[in-house]
């Protein structure tokens, strides 16, 4: 006779479940094969539209991000564009613009073993400098802080944190974007303007 259902699974090999670096490299293969794909990861970063759209929806089409990660004011605007792109994933923080918030104001996030500290920066005072943002990230044990606030584009490494500051996305003449590319636990970025 055929072996019971409870003996045949006990003759089945055991399948061990990875751990450690096996394990985050099991998780990326997952993530991959639900993006369909491999290749390096991109985000998109976006900062003060201040509900001017016009170069964010084209940078979003121009870049075809996995991920979009806007940096506050206007809140509203990343939630519009996440409404409109279905396609990338939408990760958002507010800005010093942004009354009584609902998300938070800090996120700290990891993508293929790169740890990111997203803030707007108006509670890091980066408009008089960048040593307390890259402190914070720091603390969180990311390699790269992104901000906004200023409107000025930046990108520089304190103390072993790379610090990336998009510009302004709206209305304030010279429009920027930044660009993260993560590939195997390392990241490469750069900047955009709209006369590029």
């Amino acid at each position: 006779p055929p072996p019971s259902p409870a003996r045949a699974a006990a003759d089945r090999p055991k399948t061990k479940r990875p751990s450690g670096n096996l394990q985050s490299i099991w998780i990326l293969l997952i993530i991959c094969a639900r993006r369909g794909k491999c290749d390096p990861m991109k985000l998109l970063i976006l900062s003060d539209t201040h509900r001017s759209l016009g170069f964010a929806c084209e940078a979003i089409e121009k870049e075809a991000p996995d991920a979009v990660i806007h940096l506050g004011d206007h809140l509203g605007d990343a939630e519009d564009l996440s409404f409109a792109y279905q396609d990338p994933d939408f990760y958002y923080v507010p800005g010093n613009c942004d009354y009584a918030p609902t998300v938070p104001q800090m996120l700290t996030l990891e993508f293929d073993g790169v740890r990111i500290f997203a803030t707007h920066g108006h509670l890091f005072g980066v408009k008089r400098e960048l040593t307390a943002l890259a402190d914070a990230a720091r603390e969180r044990g990311a390699q790269l802080a992104l901000f906004g606030h200023t409107h000025v584009q930046c990108l520089e490494t304190i103390g072993g944190v790379t610090l990336l500051n998009p510009g302004a996305a709206g209305r304030f003449g010279r429009s920027g974007c930044g660009v993260v590319t993560i590939s195997g636990g390392t990241f490469e970025c750069r900047l955009e303007t709209d006369t590029e």
